[in-house]
C-alpha cells in the first residue's frame, strides 16, 4: 500500500509539472515565471535597468501537454501568445508582439515558432537607470499546454566600467548636446 500511494504522489506530482508553460527574456531568472494554467498573464520588473533590446519572441510545446477538452478535437480551441515590454523612461516606450496557434494541439507539437522584431526594440536608460517590465499573457481555452514562450534579445543592467582616458587642454569649452545649442561653458584649469 505505502508503495503504491508513493508511486501515485510521484506519477502525480510528475504529471502537474509536465502542464506548465516556462517564460523567459533577457535578465529573468530560469524557472523565475510559470504559467500553470490558461488564460494566464504574468509579468516580472527588471529594476535599476540600463538597457533591454527585444529582437523577438519564441513559443514552443511538446507533446507532454494533454490535449483540450473542447473545440475541434477536443484541443481546447485557439491558443494565443502575446508578449509586452514596456519602461518607465522620461518618454515611455512599448512593444507587443502574438503567436496564434490553431489550438493546444498545434502548440504541443509545432516546430519552434519565432517572431523577429524589426528593428529590435531598444529601452534604453538616459540619465537614471529604469525599471524595464516583461509580460507573458496566454489567451483561448486550452487545456494543460506545456513547453516554453520566450522573449529574445539582450538585457544590461550595469554599463560597461569605462576603460582609457581623455585628455582636454586648459581653456573654455562649450557644453553642447548633439544637435542643440550651446548648454555653457566648462573652463579647465591645472593647478
Amino acid at each position: 500500500m505505502k508503495t503504491t500511494l508513493l508511486l501515485t504522489l510521484v506519477l502525480g506530482t510528475a504529471t502537474c509539472a509536465h502542464s506548465d508553460i516556462i517564460l523567459g527574456a533577457p535578465g529573468v531568472p530560469v524557472g523565475a515565471r510559470i504559467a500553470v494554467q490558461v488564460p494566464f498573464k504574468i509579468d516580472y520588473q527588471l529594476t535599476n535597468s540600463y538597457k533591454f533590446v527585444l529582437s523577438g519572441i519564441q513559443a514552443k510545446g511538446d507533446t507532454l501537454g494533454a490535449p483540450g477538452h473542447s473545440g475541434t478535437k477536443g484541443n481546447g480551441g485557439q491558443f494565443h501568445l502575446k508578449a509586452n515590454v514596456w519602461d518607465n523612461n522620461q518618454t515611455p516606450r512599448e512593444h507587443v508582439g502574438n503567436l496564434y496557434f490553431r489550438d493546444v494541439q498545434e502548440f504541443n507539437t509545432a516546430p519552434l515558432q519565432t517572431l523577429l522584431v524589426t528593428p529590435a526594440a531598444v529601452f534604453k536608460a538616459t540619465s537614471y537607470p529604469i525599471t524595464v517590465t516583461t509580460e507573458w499573457q496566454g489567451n483561448g481555452n486550452a487545456h494543460k499546454p506545456n513547453g516554453f514562450f520566450n522573449l529574445l534579445g539582450e538585457y544590461q543592467k550595469n554599463p560597461p566600467v569605462p576603460v582609457g582616458s581623455l585628455h582636454f587642454d586648459v581653456g573654455d569649452w562649450l557644453l553642447v548636446s548633439a544637435g542643440t545649442q550651446p548648454d555653457g561653458v566648462a573652463t579647465i584649469t591645472r593647478d
